[in-house]
């Protein structure tokens, strides 16, 4: 078990809640990833604490990536769900849905990765 699911909480979660952070490597982006995540923290700030993906009790890693191949290995994360942002449609739709139902069970987001 490594720090990220140390402490996971279950159950409703509290706010802001906290997420870990994981860009892709970066080497065919279509979009611009770190405004992307910009607007998430501006857009959420009082729903979402994003952080390092190694960061104690977190709910969920969201993986940011450059293009639809998102290839970053998710393994690492597990037994947290994993989000996949891959574009500013995916970028905006993780927005909405934490905004529309704050307290939302992330492992059901139409954005998480199974497996």
């Amino acid at each position: 078990m490594n720090k990220s699911q140390e402490g996971a909480a279950s159950g409703p979660q509290s706010l802001p809640r906290r997420i870990g952070l994981k860009y892709c490597g970066g080497c065919a982006p279509r979009y611009d990833r770190v405004a992307q995540v910009k607007a998430i923290e501006r857009e959420l700030h009082d729903l979402v604490t994003l952080l390092s993906p190694d960061a104690e009790r977190l709910e969920a890693v969201l993986i940011v990536a450059g293009c639809p191949t998102c290839c970053v290995e998710t393994r690492d994360f597990c037994p947290l769900p994993v989000l996949r942002i891959r574009s500013e449609t995916d970028a905006r739709r993780f927005i909405d849905d934490i905004r529309s139902e704050p307290s939302r069970d992330l492992a059901g987001s139409t954005l998480s990765v199974v497996g």
